[in-house]
């Protein structure tokens, strides 16, 4: 037995090729980077910038904003790299992911003790709490089509935790394209409804990560 497994894995072993260097990651880069151009069409398409862009990109609260979206989408296409790998686990880098929200939430925290009680209702939920996850759903699914299409052409073997993290990095970036639309800008807001709203995507990609990114 022992003699025929060992030539049937030689056997299957006689066409693989070898993995070109970098190749996950740039497969990863260009799914979401075409993704993430979908989703400044739809976004620029559907609401178009804030009428005040070029005067808000002066204040260090909307770079917080759009960083914060950002860093966390970058360092989960980092953990989303390692989990399209074959039995791979996301390791200390799911707490390097995790560290943005750690550092939005220490700003909101502060924010909200020094502010007089009555300013609590319009730190927390802004103007557009009833929306602005629902858009960031929207704005960042055409980047987790793009995650899907580059992961499913890897070899991803914890389906679901990597459909979770797809979802994640989808929904981070899309706030980032999303951020551009939006005059929201204080941290508790940030980090109660920018959050949701990648947990959305994040919860769409676990859901239809079993199916979507079983190997071709």
């Amino acid at each position: 037995m022992s003699t025929k497994t060992d030539a049937l894995i030689h056997g299957l072993s006689l066409d693989l090729a070898p993995v070109v260097p970098g190749f996950v990651a740039r497969r990863i880069a260009l799914g979401l980077g075409l993704g993430g151009l979908g989703s400044v069409i739809v976004m620029l398409a559907w609401l178009g910038p804030r009428p005040d862009l070029a005067q808000a990109m002066l204040t260090p609260m909307f770079w917080m904003k759009v960083g914060y979206a950002a860093a966390t989408g970058l360092m989960l296409a980092l953990v989303l790299a390692r989990l399209a790998r074959p039995a791979a686990r996301p390791g200390v880098l799911a707490a390097v992911a995790a560290a943005p929200f750690a550092l939005v939430s220490l700003m909101a925290a502060a924010r909200m003790a020094q502010a007089a009680p009555d300013a609590y209702r319009s730190l927390l939920m802004g103007h557009s709490s009833m929306i602005c996850p629902w858009r960031i759903l929207l704005v960042g699914l055409p980047i987790l089509i793009g995650a899907v299409w580059a992961v499913r052409g890897l070899a991803p073997t914890r389906l679901v935790l990597s459909g979770l993290v797809a979802g994640g990095c989808a929904g981070a970036l899309g706030a980032a394209v999303y951020a551009i639309a939006c005059d929201e800008t204080s941290a508790p807001f940030l980090a109660i409804w920018y959050t949701a709203g990648m947990a959305l995507v994040a919860a769409l990609g676990a859901l239809g990560g079993s199916r979507l990114l079983r190997w071709r």
